[in-house]
């Protein structure tokens, strides 16, 4: 499925520090308004994700861009240098991994991996 952002414009505003609004279709079809400080863009198989800290979640989401119904993006800067945000989500990912790794270690029983 096409893209519902622009990737260049997004890849702009990730090294510019910038916040995009976006309105998101989730799985079920129900389209929410999020304000997002990207990150990075990032693949899953066949489906091109954005990697955002999410203000109205307050915590990193993943966002497929071919469920992104329309994106503004504001002159907002969020405050984080891009180089910072990114390592926060990178050491968020690798705890969250490592959480993981140590319950399937464990004999936990997990449906997924983090994320």
């Amino acid at each position: 499925a096409p893209d519902g952002i622009d990737m260049a414009q997004t890849r702009a505003w990730i090294h510019a520090g910038r916040k995009i609004r976006l309105d998101y279709r989730d799985e079920k079809g129900a389209v929410s308004q999020r304000i997002v400080w990207p990150v990075t863009v990032g693949y899953l198989a066949t489906v091109r994700m954005l990697i955002a800290w999410c203000e109205l979640r307050s915590d990193f989401r993943n966002f497929r861009t071919d469920r992104v119904v329309a994106a503004e993006f504001l002159d907002d800067r969020h405050g984080q240098r891009p180089a910072v945000l990114r390592a926060r989500w990178q050491r968020q990912m690798e705890e969250e991994w490592a959480t993981y790794d140590a319950a399937k270690a464990a004999g936990g029983l997990l449906p997924h991996g983090p994320g």
